[in-house]
This record gives C-alpha cells, sequence and structure tokens, in this order.
C-alpha cells in the first residue's frame, strides 16, 4: 500500500504540474535576446506592457499561463517581456510605436517587425495570434502590404483600418487618401463622416478644412459628434503645451491668440479644455476651480464618461465643500445620462464624502443592483460592497 500512495502521490504532483505551465520570459537586454533569436532561427514575442495596466497583469496572470500557450510559445518564440516606461522600453516603445497596452509584437533577429497586435487577449485568440504571426500571408505586415496594393475602396479602406486598430496604429494617412478623392460634397455622407471622425487628424487635410467651413451642416445631420471632434481637433493644436514638462505660459497665450484668431467653431470649448488640461498638469488649485465653475456641465453635461472621472477626481482628491458639491452635480448627471454600476459607484462615493450618507447608501444599494442586472459577479462589485459597508457603519455611530 505504501507503494501504491507514493505512485499515486507521485502522479498526481506530475499532473498537477502539467496544469501549471507558463510562458518562459528570457532575461538580459534586448540586444541579447536578438542576438539569441538569430542562433536559434525564431522570432521574438515582446510583450509590451507598463506596471499599472490591468489588461497586461490579465494576460500574464491568465493567458501567458495557459498549458496551450505555454506549450506554443516555448516551442516557436524567445518570450521577452519589456516595460514601455523604464530603460530600453522607452526608446523601443517609440522606434515601434507601441500607442496602447498590452502591445504585443513579433520580431526576427534583426529587430525587424514581421506581427503585431494589441490588447487583452484570451488563450484562444492569442494562440491564433502566434500561428499567424508564423504564416507569410496572415502576419500583420503582409496583410497590410497586401491591403496597400492597390487603391483603396470603401471595403479594402476598411480592412485596412481594422488591421491598424488591432495593433494601435494610425490610419488616418490612408483614409485622407480615400477622401480627397471623393467630391467634398459627399463627405457628409454616413460612411464618411464616420471614417473623417474615426481617423482624420491633420487640421489641413481637404476633409477636415471642409468640415471646419461647413459644420452648420455636419451639426445638423451628427449633433454633438461634430463638435467632439471639433474639440478635439483644437485641443491637439496645443499638445505641445500640454505634454511639455514644464508649462511655457508665453508660449502658450502666443498660440492661443493666433489659434482665437482662426475663428473656429466651438472655440471657446476648445480653450476651456485645453486649460483645464493645463491647469490638471501644471496647476493642480486651477484645475479643481475650473471643474467646479459652470462651464465644465455646460461643456462636458452630455459625456457620461468625462463626468464620471471627473466626479471621481474629486472625490479621491478634494476635500473642500464647494468642489464636493460640483462633485455631486456632476455624478447625478452622469447617471441620469447613462445608470451603470460604475458610475452609480461615483455617484454614491461622491454623496458619501460630501456627507450625505443617507442618499449614498441608496445608490451603493442600487450600483450593486445594476451590476447584478448585467450578471456581474460578487468580485466585480466588491468595492461598492465595502463602500456600503463604510456607509452603513458611519451611519450607526
Amino acid at each position: 500500500m505504501k507503494h501504491l500512495f507514493v505512485l499515486f502521490f507521485s502522479t498526481l504532483l506530475i499532473g498537477l504540474a502539467a496544469q501549471n505551465k507558463e510562458i518562459v520570459f528570457e532575461t538580459g537586454n534586448f540586444a541579447s535576446i536578438l542576438e539569441k533569436a538569430k542562433k536559434e532561427n525564431k522570432y521574438v514575442f515582446i510583450d509590451a506592457y507598463t506596471e499599472w495596466c490591468g489588461p497586461c497583469k490579465m494576460m500574464a496572470r491568465e493567458t501567458f499561463k495557459t498549458d496551450t500557450i505555454a506549450n506554443y510559445f516555448n516551442k516557436n518564440f524567445i518570450n521577452y517581456k519589456m516595460d514601455m516606461e523604464k530603460g530600453e522600453g522607452i526608446d523601443f516603445s517609440k522606434k515601434y510605436e507601441v500607442n496602447c497596452y498590452p502591445n504585443l509584437l513579433l520580431l526576427d533577429g534583426s529587430g525587424k517587425p514581421v506581427h503585431r497586435g494589441a490588447g487583452y487577449l484570451k488563450a484562444k485568440e492569442f494562440l491564433v495570434f502566434g500561428q499567424d504571426g508564423l504564416s507569410d500571408d496572415k502576419n500583420f505586415y503582409s496583410q497590410k502590404t497586401n491591403l496597400q496594393k492597390n487603391s483603396f475602396t470603401d471595403i479594402t479602406l476598411n480592412k485596412y483600418i481594422s488591421l491598424m486598430n488591432s495593433a494601435c496604429l494610425d490610419a488616418s494617412e490612408a483614409v485622407s487618401v480615400y477622401l480627397k478623392a471623393l467630391n467634398p460634397q459627399v463627405l457628409i455622407y454616413k460612411n464618411n463622416w464616420i471614417l473623417m471622425r474615426d481617423n482624420s487628424k491633420d487640421i489641413h487635410s481637404p476633409e477636415l478644412v471642409y468640415l471646419i467651413q461647413n459644420f452648420k451642416l455636419f451639426a445638423a445631420k451628427y449633433n454633438s459628434e461634430v463638435e467632439e471632434k471639433i474639440v478635439s481637433l483644437g485641443i491637439n493644436n496645443f499638445e505641445k503645451f500640454i505634454n511639455d514638462d514644464a508649462y511655457d505660459q508665453k508660449g502658450y497665450e502666443k498660440s492661443k491668440l493666433e489659434f482665437t484668431a482662426l475663428k473656429w467653431p466651438y472655440t471657446d470649448h476648445i480653450i476651456y479644455d485645453t486649460e483645464l488640461k493645463l491647469n490638471r498638469k501644471f496647476n493642480k488649485p486651477g484645475y479643481y476651480a475650473m471643474a467646479t465653475q459652470s462651464d465644465f456641465l455646460k461643456y462636458n453635461g452630455k459625456d457620461p464618461g468625462t463626468l464620471n472621472s471627473m466626479a471621481w477626481i474629486f472625490y479621491e482628491e478634494v476635500t473642500d465643500a464647494m468642489q464636493l458639491k460640483a462633485a455631486v452635480a456632476m455624478a447625478k448627471r452622469a447617471v441620469e445620462l447613462k445608470p451603470s454600476h460604475e458610475i452609480i459607484d461615483t455617484y454614491a462615493a461622491v454623496l458619501f464624502k460630501s456627507g450625505n450618507t443617507k442618499e449614498a447608501i441608496k445608490q451603493a444599494e442600487k450600483a450593486i443592483a445594476a451590476a447584478k442586472a448585467t450578471g456581474a459577479k460578487p468580485d466585480d462589485y466588491k468595492e461598492t460592497s465595502e463602500l456600503l459597508r463604510k456607509m452603513e457603519d458611519s451611519s450607526t455611530k
């Protein structure tokens, strides 16, 4: 019996080990990884991540630890993880246009990219990603080349955009070439508007010049989408100042005068949102003061995402009673527009912090009910449940 038990226990350990495989990621610098790939005649799989990226952590925790994935990637690739905000990752992200995380790349031994994708992928999707990367016909760059061979049609252009989006890459140049060839009067057609709305970025491109000149026609048909697009384009005009390490007030004021002279539609909205971003980075008190003003709701009162994000920032960062009152108004408006679990949860939180515990409890209960209605599991609304308990404890004291 003792021998049988040992045999059974050994078999059990082997079985457990088989279920705990994971991708083996190499250590060392990037150059040494490429050298190893050359020697073994394999591609390098790069997991381009950041420490704060939730989907990156999910892939590392789930997808990379699936037996089929571990077997396939360990056999076929040299695997390497690289933080895009540290060390070699900073230059790597610029060179390879890593615009979102996780970014998933296959490179040959010389560092040339052969395949890429982005975003959280489940095991089956990630296996297909690896298989496509080894296919001369299905890898990202062969697909891109094939689509670029001839003049784009609406079908091939949409395929190209989808391909570029799958890797968080910019398709705007191809879209502009396509739209430039059209009669400007057909730009208002829905398919062309969507192409322009989602992809066009160069304010000097013919399609965007036409949009600015004829914005009333577009706004009459597509409502707030037109304002959102033009405001986004206008803010891009000030990206240099927003992204600088130090605030160049003199340069910004000069640029602001030059932009105002262009007499764009929605100029006031553009300047407000630009200065909100500048204050967020360089002057926190000014940022909170701006967001408390009525202009914030005036310009963002139809966007539940922006309202919710700002209300949550106030919940985390401010204690001033008037500012918390403004946060409650933001959150309430967001709930009116989109009563989802996450948004109601924010409303409950800011109500609680502002001192209205009774109403906060009601909203927290609604947030949990909204989560349950979507089939969410208790872990998905765990933080709301914990907040609710905290509120209930507070109300009994």
